[in-house]
Protein backbone atom coordinates (compact mmCIF):
# COMPACT_ATOMS: atom_id res chain seq x y z
CA UNK A 1 0.00 0.00 0.00
CA UNK A 2 3.19 2.09 0.75
CA UNK A 3 3.48 2.03 -2.95
CA UNK A 4 0.14 3.56 -3.66
CA UNK A 5 0.27 6.09 -1.86
CA UNK A 6 3.29 7.47 -3.00
CA UNK A 7 1.57 7.34 -6.90
CA UNK A 8 -1.61 8.83 -4.91
CA UNK A 9 0.82 11.84 -4.08
CA UNK A 10 2.48 12.15 -7.15
CA UNK A 11 -0.89 12.68 -9.50
CA UNK A 12 -2.21 14.90 -6.87
CA UNK A 13 1.13 17.25 -7.25
CA UNK A 14 0.97 16.76 -11.24
CA UNK A 15 -2.56 18.08 -11.08
CA UNK A 16 -2.75 21.63 -12.29
CA UNK A 17 -5.75 22.21 -10.36
CA UNK A 18 -4.55 20.29 -6.79
CA UNK A 19 -8.25 20.81 -4.87
CA UNK A 20 -9.66 18.59 -7.66
CA UNK A 21 -10.87 16.05 -5.67
CA UNK A 22 -13.26 13.98 -8.17
CA UNK A 23 -10.37 13.63 -10.13
CA UNK A 24 -7.82 12.55 -7.32
CA UNK A 25 -11.06 10.34 -5.79
CA UNK A 26 -11.72 9.00 -9.72
CA UNK A 27 -7.56 8.19 -9.65
CA UNK A 28 -8.14 5.89 -6.46
CA UNK A 29 -10.70 3.83 -7.75
CA UNK A 30 -9.36 3.40 -10.97
CA UNK A 31 -6.51 2.35 -9.40
CA UNK A 32 -8.16 -0.11 -6.33
CA UNK A 33 -11.77 -0.34 -7.25
CA UNK A 34 -13.19 1.41 -4.31
CA UNK A 35 -12.68 4.41 -1.95
CA UNK A 36 -11.03 3.13 1.53
CA UNK A 37 -11.30 5.67 4.51
CA UNK A 38 -7.55 5.29 5.23
CA UNK A 39 -6.88 6.50 1.40
CA UNK A 40 -9.90 9.44 1.77
CA UNK A 41 -7.82 10.19 5.28
CA UNK A 42 -4.62 10.33 3.30
CA UNK A 43 -6.33 12.50 0.51
CA UNK A 44 -7.85 15.01 2.72
CA UNK A 45 -4.56 15.61 4.63
CA UNK A 46 -2.54 15.56 1.23
CA UNK A 47 -4.95 18.70 -0.37
CA UNK A 48 -5.63 20.40 2.69
CA UNK A 49 -9.26 19.65 2.90
CA UNK A 50 -11.92 18.61 5.20
CA UNK A 51 -12.83 14.62 5.19
CA UNK A 52 -16.67 15.93 4.76
CA UNK A 53 -16.07 17.90 1.61
CA UNK A 54 -14.75 13.96 0.24
CA UNK A 55 -18.14 12.93 1.27
CA UNK A 56 -20.06 15.49 -0.39
CA UNK A 57 -18.01 14.98 -3.73
CA UNK A 58 -18.54 10.91 -3.46
CA UNK A 59 -22.79 11.40 -2.66
CA UNK A 60 -22.56 13.79 -5.40
CA UNK A 61 -21.32 11.20 -8.77
CA UNK A 62 -22.59 7.84 -8.74
CA UNK A 63 -19.36 6.13 -9.83
CA UNK A 64 -17.62 7.43 -6.67
CA UNK A 65 -20.51 6.11 -4.20
CA UNK A 66 -20.69 3.11 -5.72
CA UNK A 67 -17.15 2.65 -5.25
CA UNK A 68 -17.43 3.86 -1.90
CA UNK A 69 -17.35 -0.03 -0.59
CA UNK A 70 -15.16 -2.88 -2.03
CA UNK A 71 -18.55 -5.08 -3.03
CA UNK A 72 -21.51 -2.83 -4.58
CA UNK A 73 -24.53 -5.35 -4.05
CA UNK A 74 -27.41 -4.84 -6.36
CA UNK A 75 -30.53 -7.42 -6.16
CA UNK A 76 -33.47 -8.18 -8.38
CA UNK A 77 -36.98 -7.40 -6.85
CA UNK A 78 -38.94 -7.12 -9.95
CA UNK A 79 -41.34 -9.21 -10.97
CA UNK A 80 -40.10 -12.14 -12.47
CA UNK A 81 -37.12 -12.12 -9.30
CA UNK A 82 -39.76 -11.22 -6.75
CA UNK A 83 -40.11 -14.22 -4.39
CA UNK A 84 -41.54 -14.21 -0.70
CA UNK A 85 -39.95 -12.86 1.95
CA UNK A 86 -36.85 -11.57 -0.20
CA UNK A 87 -37.48 -8.04 1.21
CA UNK A 88 -37.45 -9.02 4.56
CA UNK A 89 -34.66 -11.09 3.74
CA UNK A 90 -32.39 -8.30 2.39
CA UNK A 91 -33.04 -5.97 5.86
CA UNK A 92 -31.60 -9.03 7.48
CA UNK A 93 -28.93 -9.15 5.83
CA UNK A 94 -28.04 -5.42 4.97
CA UNK A 95 -27.24 -5.71 8.85
CA UNK A 96 -24.70 -8.54 8.80
CA UNK A 97 -23.19 -6.70 6.14
CA UNK A 98 -20.44 -3.52 5.87
CA UNK A 99 -21.54 -3.05 2.04
CA UNK A 100 -24.63 -1.48 0.47
CA UNK A 101 -26.98 -3.19 -0.95
CA UNK A 102 -29.65 -1.83 -3.45
CA UNK A 103 -32.65 -2.77 -4.50
CA UNK A 104 -33.49 -2.69 -7.93
CA UNK A 105 -36.36 -3.56 -10.36
CA UNK A 106 -34.71 -5.36 -13.07
CA UNK A 107 -31.42 -6.49 -14.12
CA UNK A 108 -32.07 -7.63 -17.48
CA UNK A 109 -31.84 -11.15 -16.66
CA UNK A 110 -35.63 -12.39 -16.41
CA UNK A 111 -34.50 -15.33 -18.39
CA UNK A 112 -31.49 -16.48 -16.29
CA UNK A 113 -32.95 -16.59 -13.14
CA UNK A 114 -33.49 -14.57 -9.76
CA UNK A 115 -30.31 -12.08 -10.30
CA UNK A 116 -27.97 -10.14 -8.29
CA UNK A 117 -24.93 -8.35 -9.55
CA UNK A 118 -21.63 -7.78 -7.06
CA UNK A 119 -19.98 -5.13 -8.28
CA UNK A 120 -20.03 -5.80 -12.13
CA UNK A 121 -20.44 -9.75 -12.12
CA UNK A 122 -23.94 -11.34 -12.36
CA UNK A 123 -25.15 -13.72 -10.34
CA UNK A 124 -28.29 -16.56 -9.95
CA UNK A 125 -29.52 -17.93 -6.90
CA UNK A 126 -32.59 -20.56 -6.51
CA UNK A 127 -33.36 -20.06 -2.93
CA UNK A 128 -33.10 -16.73 -0.29
CA UNK A 129 -31.03 -19.07 1.74
CA UNK A 130 -28.43 -19.80 -1.13
CA UNK A 131 -28.74 -15.65 -1.86
CA UNK A 132 -27.95 -14.72 2.13
CA UNK A 133 -24.82 -17.30 1.80
CA UNK A 134 -23.43 -15.49 -1.30
CA UNK A 135 -23.71 -12.25 0.27
CA UNK A 136 -22.20 -12.77 3.71
CA UNK A 137 -19.34 -14.72 1.85
CA UNK A 138 -18.26 -11.33 0.61
CA UNK A 139 -17.32 -9.73 3.90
Amino acid sequence: MRDFYQKLDNYIDSLEDRKNDYKVLSFVVDELGYLPDEVLNHIAKKMDIFPFSLESTIKFYPKLQRARTKNYVQVCVGRNCKQSGLKEKLEEIKIKVDFPIEERHCLGRCGKGKALKINEEYYSYKTLEELEKLLLNLK
